[in-house]
């Protein structure tokens, strides 16, 4: 069987379309049915869209929880229904913009593992519900926060006092718009994203990405060029290569198979054949390989780029 279309593609995403808009198109250009994203991002947003492509959709929730990294403006003195620019004010401030050295320790005080209510224009879910749907209909939501990770939240300045430069290397699932809407609350004025674009997810800079052309043959032709393998894709999972081919062939149809190497306790691991062509991903329960994500055998060995 063909893995043709089976990997991942990083895309540098134009301001303006969803994620989802971005998945269309690609599954329009490649005609692969199965097309998702690894982390949305607004359509104002900007940079690294991770795609999964083909038979690498299943194996979405092992990818790594590496911290994202994004770039962008916030304005100061401004609240908005959305905590960026494009939303209705709720309140300006007509008092004194912060001074530097107030907004560094307010900066400083939001870095580390805390709780974070999500913007009320998201897309997270709240009894089934996502967010954004909520409050286009007016409906008021209490959403419960979550535990977010802002490892660094730097800040720069501009010839406005209001208009400041930022970089945030935050934990998955946290959300910069309350990051700023955050730090403009412990500053008592307010504050907003202007712009924001995603620079980096782990290893992968938005640097790796390409951005999709509009015309479809194009599109389809550099997504050739630039899919990373299955093969090559980094899950957050040890390794465990099968070198007997019966214990392949037993995998491959889904049937536990005693493990060479027993542990204690059950754990999922990325399981490789022989000339490192990923087969799937197992589970050690004591004694016995069970295979939980089974992928079809490649007809031939595919390429590999390392990503």
């Amino acid at each position: 069987m063909s893995r043709a279309w089976d990997g991942l593609l990083a895309i540098d995403k134009a301001a303006g379309p969803t994620s989802h808009d971005v998945v269309a198109r690609v599954r329009a250009a490649t005609g692969c049915a199965r097309v998702g994203h690894a982390g949305t991002l607004d359509p104002p947003a900007t940079g690294l869209l991770l795609l999964l492509l083909g038979c690498a959709t299943r194996l979405a929730r092992f990818l790594p929880d590496d911290p994202k990294v994004y770039e962008g403006d916030l304005v100061l003195g401004r609240t908005t229904t959305t905590d960026d620019v494009s939303g209705d004010v709720i309140r300006l401030h007509h008092g004194a913009i912060p001074g530097p050295r107030a907004v560094a320790a307010a900066a400083r005080g939001l870095c580390g593992v805390r709780l974070q209510v999500p913007p009320a224009y998201s897309a997270r879910h709240v009894e089934g519900t996502r967010l954004y749907r909520l409050a286009r209909r007016g409906v008021a939501v209490n959403a419960p926060a979550t535990s977010v990770r802002i490892d660094a939240l730097d800040l720069l300045p501009t010839d406005d006092s209001a208009l400041w430069r930022y970089r945030t290397s935050v934990s998955a699932g946290t959300y910069v718009r309350a990051i700023v809407r955050d730090l403009g609350v412990a500053l008592g004025c307010g504050a907003v994203v202007a712009s924001l674009r995603r620079t980096a997810i782990g290893s992968i800079s938005v640097e790796d990405a390409f951005p999709a052309p509009s015309n479809q043959d194009a599109l389809r032709r550099e997504a050739e060029a630039r899919l990373v393998p299955i093969d090559a894709m980094r899950l957050s999972l040890p390794g465990l290569v099968l070198h007997d081919s019966g214990d392949v062939e037993s995998f491959s149809a889904g049937t536990p198979f005693p493990c060479r190497e027993p542990s204690d306790g059950a754990a999922d691991v990325a399981v490789r054949d022989a000339h490192g062509v990923l087969l799937g991903v197992g589970s050690i329960d004591g004694a016995k390989i069970r295979p939980r994500v089974v992928l079809p055998r490649p007809a031939a060995l595919p390429g590999r780029r390392a990503v």
